[in-house]
């Protein structure tokens, strides 16, 4: 969150993970995905994305971890993903998990990321 927030503050911008200098875990897959032997990473955002005057709030990038293997009782179909939405006023984060329930335990803290516990909003500069 922190080097996307600093890109936007910079550029007025959301930012790719290449922007932002993001590197996942593991081995770089085609398709700029990443992959360790636990979990796939991905993100969504090709390109840089302008903040917005008009209200719009473009979506950016989606950060995904899908996991590769049961963990618990935690399925290997399950994912983690942040959504970042930027407007004008700031960049905004965003929680899901695909199973919450057999998976919190996993990862504890995560549902403090984004606007479902701690809403985390940096302004752009424009």
């Amino acid at each position: 969150m922190k080097l996307q927030d600093a890109y936007a503050a910079e550029s007025n911008k959301l930012g790719t993970w290449t922007d932002i200098g993001y590197t996942a875990p593991g081995t770089k897959q085609s398709g700029g995905s990443f992959k360790s032997n636990v979990f796939e990473y991905s993100g969504d955002m090709t390109a840089a994305t302008d903040l917005t005057t008009d209200g719009a709030a473009p979506t950016g990038d989606e950060w995904k971890a899908a996991a590769l293997t049961a963990l618990n009782d935690c399925p290997s179909s399950a994912t983690w993903k942040i959504n970042v939405t930027g407007k004008t006023t700031g960049v905004t984060y965003e929680n899901t998990y695909s199973n919450e329930d057999a998976c919190k335990p996993l990862t504890p803290s995560f549902e403090n990321i984004g606007t479902k516990a701690a809403s985390t909003t940096t302004g752009g500069n424009g």
